[in-house]
């Protein structure tokens, strides 16, 4: 079982993104707005594509911010199995933005807990449920 978070299961493509925004879906799970886009990607890639954001006017210190994507990223790699286990079965694939949306900075436990609630969400919207 591999727990990395690498570089190709980071959303970076400016086209994905655009893409994504345009023609995605999306769902709100306290403290996360989901937007998510089912798409055909290569063979060699992984079945999720990722990114994570927090607002700026929200939390005007950088310090805030980056401890927010820090827990939510540890947070999605420690989970993210089981939806891509999910997804392979399907043969399916997804891209995914999760925006943050809480006021107040969330203890991981709690971040942890609506990531697990935002993958069975993900599983029951993509095909015939999880």
């Amino acid at each position: 079982m591999d727990e990395s978070f690498g570089k190709s299961e980071r959303l970076c493509l400016k086209r994905r993104f655009e893409a994504l925004l345009a023609d995605g879906s999306s769902f709100f799970i306290y403290p996360f707005r989901v937007i998510y886009l089912e798409k055909v990607l290569g063979e060699s890639e992984k079945p999720v594509q990722i990114a994570f954001t927090v607002k700026k006017r929200q939390f005007k210190r950088a310090v805030k911010r980056n401890l927010i994507r820090r827990r939510t990223k540890e947070s999605w790699r420690r989970r993210k199995q089981e939806l891509y286990d999910y997804l392979r079965a399907e043969n399916n694939n997804l891209i995914i933005l999760l925006v943050y949306g809480a006021d107040d900075v969330l203890p991981y436990a709690e971040i942890d807990r609506r990531i697990g609630l935002i993958i069975q969400r993900l599983k029951q919207l993509t095909g015939k449920g999880g």
